[in-house]
């Protein structure tokens, strides 16, 4: 237990390590993995981009059950089991010669790390360490995998350049392995949450403000999903250079960070639910830009205001969970909501790509994505009076 309003750094930034191997491992990795398996193994692109998406979807499906078991207190076992089964899928994709086992042996490993190392199994589990600071826990979280990319892009490129892809894959594979394993054997348990919720099943979806936030989550889904797909298609075909574009979007990964550094006092000043809309708005704004970016400043602004809104939500998600699921189903809820906005943001970018043609993706993927932010931003309005008090000040 900590003494209230104290954060235990100790069991956060042990999470905050493993948000960055659960992210880096697979879901950045293959960005930069993808060229160079196709140019060694001559392998089908469309096969390995459709399973590389599959997997995400996967791992959403499965978050539900991943959060279930964090609120059983069998966190342990699901972090073991991961590190074991993802080293494992990783290590025999480095070693085949065939496509379709590199497919299923891939994505169970990426599957797995998606389902039980991302964003609503370690928030839980600092909401669990820290309930009487649980925005600080979050955004402490938040602010590690923030490096995600930052550190797996580049050195999984060093790992290729150093060798080959292969080798970089089983080095990839073994770090996953050992720290998820370790996590689970050193990782505190936390304090118990006594039980408040006697339903069973996804039953807490019957709760006004759970509906409202799995409604938000959808819309803002689809429009995150379009912005991380389409942006560089978007900029070049407004006029930018790819260049120009590619460096864009590679510092909107800063802006993001900086999204999150506001965000404990921004929820205590107007509470979880305005702060939402916030970042929501701000997306949406950011979309609106996107479509105009045909120089490098109205893409810059694109690269700000969207940045900092994607960047806040991460954090703000959690804690607007913590705040509206009951304590002892936030691991569910949290999983289910990750499910949802998992399985818009593979809806948006499939519907840009099957009503747009190239020339159109610059005007419609924005629109769609504007409209999309404006709808998170109405679905929360009915809440946005009732947030609660933020119990995390230090004495």
């Amino acid at each position: 237990m900590t003494s209230a309003g104290r954060l235990p750094w100790g069991p956060v930034s042990l999470l905050g390590v493993l948000t960055i191997v659960g992210y880096g491992s697979w879901y950045y990795a293959f960005g930069v993995l993808l060229e160079p398996i196709l140019v060694d193994t001559g392998w089908s692109e469309e096969w390995l981009v459709a399973a590389f998406s599959a997997t995400g979807l996967v791992g959403a499906a499965a978050a539900p059950l991943a959060g279930r078991m964090i609120d059983r207190q069998r966190f342990r076992p699901a972090l073991a089991l991961t590190g074991v089964v993802a080293a494992g899928g990783l290590l025999v994709a480095s070693a085949t010669e065939s496509l379709a086992v590199f497919v299923v042996s891939s994505g169970i490993a990426g599957a797995m790390l998606a389902a039980f190392a991302f964003y609503h199994v370690t928030q839980t589990l600092a909401v669990r360490y820290a309930p009487t600071a649980p925005a600080r826990s979050v955004s402490v979280l938040t602010w590690f995998g923030a490096f995600a990319s930052t550190i797996y892009l580049p050195f999984t490129a060093y790992l290729i350049e150093a060798g080959d892809w292969r080798s970089a894959v089983r080095v990839l594979a073994v770090i996953a392995g050992i720290y998820l394993v370790a996590a689970a054997v050193v990782l505190p348990a936390p304090p118990l949450t006594e039980p408040q919720d006697r339903t069973r099943g996804l039953a807490f979806l019957a709760i006004p403000a759970v509906r409202r936030y799995a409604a938000a989550s959808f819309g803002i889904g689809i429009a995150v999903g379009i912005v991380l797909v389409y942006q560089v298609t978007i900029m070049t075909s407004a006029g930018l250079s790819l260049t120009t574009a590619a460096w864009l979007a590679g510092a909107r990964g800063t802006t993001q960070f900086v999204g999150r550094l506001p965000v404990i006092w921004l929820a205590e000043k107007v509470g979880s639910t305005r702060s939402l809309q916030l970042a929501f708005a701000a997306i949406g704004v950011g979309c609106g830009f996107l479509a105009f970016a045909a120089n490098p400043i109205v893409g810059g602004v694109y690269v700000v205001v969207g940045g900092i809104g994607i960047g806040a939500t991460s954090p703000l998600q959690g804690i607007h969970a913590a705040r509206i699921f009951p304590a002892d189903r936030l691991g569910q809820g949290m999983g289910t909501i990750t499910l949802v906005f998992g399985a818009a943001m593979a809806i948006g970018p499939t519907a840009v790509a099957l009503l747009a043609d190239d020339d159109a993706v610059r005007w419609l993927g924005p629109a769609i994505a504007v409209v999309a932010a404006a709808i998170a931003v109405l679905a929360l309005t009915q809440g946005s009076s009732r947030s609660l008090p933020m119990p995390d000040s230090d004495p």
